[in-house]
């Protein structure tokens, strides 16, 4: 291959590379995309204590990487899957140790009408719960609201609804 055959086969991959990075980040902005269960990062039942700590900026062998955390936009708290949690849930060892719900309560007032809620959101309340309700995704993504302001208090990142069905966790709305 010559020299400028080269360079216009390496412009080309360029180019391509380049559309493909702008059509994925458009997707993720269209309100119909798919939601995805990860805050910053940090993935139900995929990362550790020692993500979150590395993310957050503590040390992972001296402190409890469950928060809560100040972030930027507001505070985050982790639960991880305990020994015992696993041992209920018939979830294999290796997930031991992973994040299960992290919680991001926001510090700016959001009101459910300004949450853009693609398709696949489904309202779901809680009998003994008569304070809040929820929307929730097959995803794992939840808005936890105030029934009397449909005020959004916490948006929570839990394992999807397929990575549920393999656990034996019985639950409507949220953990």
């Amino acid at each position: 291959m010559s020299g400028k055959k080269k360079i216009t086969f390496a412009r080309a991959i360029m180019a391509s590379t380049l559309l493909l990075v702008l059509v994925s980040s458009q997707m993720a902005r269209t309100p119909g995309a798919p939601v995805r269960n990860s805050w910053r990062g940090i993935t139900p039942l995929r990362s550790s204590a020692d993500d979150v700590a590395k993310l957050i900026g503590v040390e992972p062998e001296s402190s409890d990487a469950s928060g809560p955390f100040k972030v930027e936009g507001g505070m985050v708290t982790f639960s991880y899957l305990t020994p015992s949690l696993a041992k209920l849930y018939r979830a294999p060892r290796s997930m031991v140790g992973k994040v299960f719900t992290i919680y991001f309560k926001p510090s700016e007032p959001m009101s459910r009408s300004e949450l853009s809620l693609p398709r696949g959101f489904k309202r779901c309340q809680e009998e003994r719960d008569r304070t809040f309700y929820y929307f929730v995704s097959d995803a794992g993504v939840a808005y936890m609201l105030l029934r009397d302001s449909d005020r959004v208090e916490t948006i929570i990142y839990q394992p999807s609804r397929v990575e549920l069905r393999s656990l034996a966790v019985n639950t409507e709305c949220v953990f």
